[in-house]
């Protein structure tokens, strides 16, 4: 066997152990029992961090006793089809690529982050309007777990403050500093995440899913993340953890076919690679559950 029929062997062998990763986290998403999911969580993690960089050759993936290479230079991100995943970086991956700065690094001068999307728009606008109006009339609006007795009470235009709408308005939007804790920077993620899968070329550019039915998802997603962050419940963090891998779930599959969709001008036999990932992609959005919580209880910490 020569070095090319060795080299196409390893890089088979990867992809099969690639999928294999993203089919236990998948496995981990959907598993009733808390425990098993963690367990199958934790199986793809050591399979992508530790087992895929040893095949794939990467550095720190050394045999003990093999001396380490000092000179050679930093591996660059990699963006190739066959690039290693490991649980997290291809919705990292996306979002470095398709998050511009200004929306990664959140300043609370674009408050509200979100409203709540099953809003009235007779409700809306009074929102829409106090966002875009002078000041930052959200600086002293409301926190989510505040409790606000005038919440609920219509908004009459030209006599209700703006201050006013937000307390009547409260639990209709979440701001940036609703989300100052652990469990809001795990709901930022969620938020950015959904963000950058929308703004991929795939989905922008390609025919490969119902992109309606798509926002609809993350966009559900994207605000049961900031409430549940927002409200800082009891069981805020492991939601949240099984949104996050929900969502993880669906960018391992959408980054190869992103990646893949934008290379395939230089390289026409990218097609069945294409077709293969979309086909990942369309598994994961034909199963993914509304609420991925209620099948997932995060042991407690002892």
């Amino acid at each position: 066997m020569n070095e090319r029929e060795i080299d196409a062997r390893v890089e088979e062998l990867s992809r099969g152990l690639r999928r294999m990763a993203a089919g236990l986290l998948e496995a981990a998403a959907d598993h009733p029992d808390g425990v098993r999911a963690r367990e199958l969580s934790a199986a793809a993690r050591v399979l992508a961090n530790d087992v895929l960089p040893r095949v794939d050759g990467e550095a720190g993936a050394a045999r003990p006793g093999e001396p380490e290479v000092q000179d050679a230079p930093p591996r660059t991100k990699s963006t190739t089809v066959n690039a290693p995943v490991r649980p997290g970086s291809a919705r990292e991956e996306l979002v470095e690529m398709y998050l511009p700065d200004y929306e990664r690094h959140l300043r609370e001068d674009d408050d509200p982050l979100m409203m709540d999307p099953d809003l009235s728009y007779a409700r809306w606008k009074h929102l829409h309007r106090a966002k875009h109006g002078r000041g930052r009339p959200f600086g002293d609006a409301p926190l989510w777990n505040d409790t606000v007795p005038s919440r609920g009470k219509a908004v009459v235009r030209g006599v209700t403050s703006k201050a006013e709408i937000l307390r009547r308005l409260h639990h209709s939007y979440v701001t940036l500093r609703d989300l100052k804790s652990p469990d809001g920077e795990l709901a930022v993620e969620i938020y950015q995440g959904c963000q950058a899968i929308e703004h991929s070329r795939a989905i922008r550019d390609g025919d490969f899913v119902n992109t309606s039915d798509l926002r609809l998802k993350l966009q559900d997603l994207r605000w049961r993340a900031l409430v549940i962050g927002a409200g800082r419940g009891e069981h805020a963090r492991s939601e949240l953890l099984a949104r996050l891998r929900q969502l993880d779930v669906l960018a391992s599959p959408l980054l190869e076919l992103d990646t893949a969709f934008r290379q395939c001008d230089s390289d026409p036999s990218l097609g069945s690679r294409i077709a293969g990932a979309a086909h990942g992609v369309k598994a994961v959005l034909h199963h993914w559950s509304p609420n991925p919580a209620e099948s997932f209880t995060e042991p407690e910490q002892l």
